[in-house]
């Protein structure tokens, strides 16, 4: 761990808009936690021109592999050692098309060449790289998977839930709306609702860009008046969302991890997914799995049937929560942390 003042200073950099994303976004907050626990003060970061005061930090932990490749190389200019970390999306050639995936693909080899350590947070990334990068060294490249609180989120008990079905989405770009399935989530919800006029949707996260294009699909769908925007929201509030929530909704295109969806199944969520890219593995064999083929309504009629069964529902809660309590927890991304950063 950190032997001096200057080495304690850690520059934690995301090209984010605002810092208040790195407490709105769980797994920011999460790796800030943990580098907290291993003794470092903490400076967050959104701009460039913050690595250029090399005397205020010791060491870079960056986040995601595009601008952050600038950081490094003006953390290497000055002798620091960097840590890059987080989800690589474009490097799934079918989600992101040719040419965004070898931009991403040179930045990432750019990257790691400047890194000291690599932080990989889930399988699919992982095989998405030995694709074009056969050996990796153990020294250097580590498999950590994001995690959550688990204990904030556990919850099994069925009868304090509400007739709600729950999404969480960044409505920054249009993109990242029809990335995460929002399109789809509300054609799920609309034949729910044909079948059980209670229900009611949530939409947790930032308002953007890309909630303007949600707000007209609702209006095409006729969904008004039944959908909820929470906007950005503390932790504490969308820990309660998803715990009163029945269904949680994560019908993406493709994620690198889906570490909403793995907080959603933990919290006793039905998870209806694609088992894209991160969710094949997040997941697991648990929630129900939507393929391109599927009727929406089908899905429908297949989730309520489950909630109607009582004992059965109890079970599928259960053996989630079960499975995120085994795989993801803040325990085993600190206790990676320690081995990597004994290493360094």
């Amino acid at each position: 761990m950190p032997h001096n003042e200057k080495l304690n200073n850690i520059l934690f950099y995301s090209n984010v808009k605002a810092k208040r994303m790195f407490y709105l976004q769980g797994f920011y907050r999460t790796d800030i936690k943990i580098l907290k626990e291993l003794g470092y003060t903490v400076l967050l970061s959104n701009s460039l021109f913050d690595f250029l005061r090399y005397r205020k930090y010791g060491n870079s932990f960056l986040y995601f592999y595009k601008y952050s490749l600038f950081a490094a190389i003006i953390s290497k200019i000055f002798g620091k050692k960097v840590i890059f970390t987080g989800g690589i999306d474009y490097l799934d050639k079918d989600y992101a098309g040719n040419i965004n995936y070898y931009i991403q693909k040179i930045f990432f080899i750019l990257s790691s060449a400047i890194a000291n350590k690599i932080i990989i947070v889930s399988d699919a990334d992982m095989q998405n790289i030995k694709r074009f990068k056969k050996n990796l060294p153990v020294s250097k490249y580590f498999l950590s998977y994001h995690t959550i609180e688990f204990e904030k989120y556990k919850n099994i008990d069925i009868d304090k839930k509400e007739k709600i079905l729950s999404t969480i989405v960044w409505m920054g770009n249009k993109e990242n709306v029809l990335r995460k399935g929002i399109d789809k989530a509300l054609k799920l919800y609309k034949n729910i609702y044909k079948f059980d006029n209670q229900y009611r949707m949530i939409i947790i996260g930032p308002i953007g860009e890309g909630t303007k294009l949600v707000k007209n699909i609702i209006q095409y769908e006729k969904l008004d008046g039944l959908i909820v925007f929470t906007g950005g929201i503390s932790e504490k509030e969308k820990i309660e969302i998803l715990k009163k929530s029945r269904i949680y909704a994560q019908l993406s295109i493709y994620e690198g991890f889906g570490i909403a969806a793995i907080e959603a199944l933990a919290s006793g969520n039905i998870v209806v997914h694609t088992g894209k890219g991160g969710l094949k593995y997040g997941i697991g064999n648990n929630g129900i799995l939507v393929n391109i083929e599927d009727k929406y309504e089908d899905v429908a009629k297949k989730i309520l049937n489950i909630i109607s069964d009582r004992e059965k529902y109890f079970d599928i809660i259960a053996k989630g929560v079960d499975y995120i309590s085994k795989k993801f927890t803040y325990e085993k991304r600190l206790k990676d942390f320690i081995d990597i950063f004994e290493k360094m």
